[in-house]
């Protein structure tokens, strides 16, 4: 078994759980966590060797940082999304010339 740690100011659970779903067909990964960080405790099924495990957790660790720059992404532009949406769902008639 691995663990990897996180700091709790950085990242989230849900954050880690989206990341870890991505390897759910290689790794269970079960979570804990302490006063200032979340931790992945990774089984790997099967019987990959060092260097597959080592790929794995590299991969992951590149899924967390991606789903990161997701939230990030997600949090910055949530204004328009919602003001697009609003607009798209109105009842305004815009073929209207008036």
């Amino acid at each position: 078994m691995s663990t990897l740690e996180f700091d709790k100011k950085l990242y989230t659970l849900t954050l880690l759980k989206k990341a870890a779903y991505k390897f759910s067909h290689v790794v269970s990964v079960t979570f804990s966590e302490t006063e200032t960080h979340l931790c992945c405790h990774l089984t790997f099924s099967g019987d990959p060797s060092d260097a597959e495990v080592s790929r794995y957790i590299e991969e992951l660790q590149k899924e967390i940082l991606d789903q990161d720059l997701r939230e990030i992404v997600r949090s910055e532009t949530e204004t328009s999304r919602n003001l697009i949406l609003a607009y798209a769902f109105s009842s305004v008639d815009r073929d209207s010339d008036e």
